[in-house]
């Protein structure tokens, strides 16, 4: 089993050389950015993963990896990987907007996707948005198991605080390791 990591946004993800930051948000003179957020989180799930001894391809490091959004899925598939986990935060104009969200691009998937909100949603510990189809998502299009996980909404207080806690990111990166662990080994028999 081979596993792809995707931390949202990054360098050249909408634009060549551009950096995208994702949602941003600013409190109190600090500036929040999704593109950072998620890649503590995929560096964390990495290194559970590695744990257990099983093989994973980042699409992204660091802040400079060049990584174009519609080549996410064939660079995972390119790499060998058999399944896909897209991290991501949610963004909206209206600061009370919160919960997280498990969005699936195929109905093969929507089983993963289920088992990925039902065993996140009491560790998140946030409004659940349920699980929702997004086909349009080119990281969706993965041929395989995909999800992209919405952790929370940037903008508001309570979800940020939340997903910044290092407990919360170590607790959330184990679920997300036993819920695809789960699903390879059901899948397999």
């Amino acid at each position: 089993m081979k596993i792809c990591i995707d931390p949202g946004h990054g360098m050249s993800n909408r634009q060549p050389g551009i950096f995208d930051p994702g949602a941003t948000h600013f409190e109190n003179g600090f500036e929040f950015e999704e593109a950072a957020i998620v890649l503590r989180y995929g560096l964390a799930l990495k290194d559970v993963f590695r744990a257990r001894q099983v093989d994973v391809f980042m699409t992204r490091d660091d802040a400079s990896d060049h990584t174009p959004v519609g080549r996410r899925a064939s660079m995972a598939k390119s790499a060998g990987c058999d399944i896909l986990v897209s991290l991501h935060m949610n963004d909206f104009d209206d600061d009370g907007a919160n919960g997280f969200e498990v969005l699936y691009g195929q109905s093969s998937s929507e089983p993963f996707a289920a088992a990925m909100q039902a065993t996140l949603l009491p560790v998140i510990d946030l409004r659940d948005r349920k699980i929702k189809i997004r086909s349009d998502l080119a990281v969706l299009k993965f041929a395989g198991p995909a999800v992209l996980i919405e952790l929370g909404f940037i903008a508001n207080d309570k979800d940020r605080n939340k997903i910044l806690a290092a407990d919360t990111r170590d607790a959330v990166v184990h679920a997300i390791a036993d819920v695809v662990m789960s699903h390879s080994l059901a899948n397999q028999t």
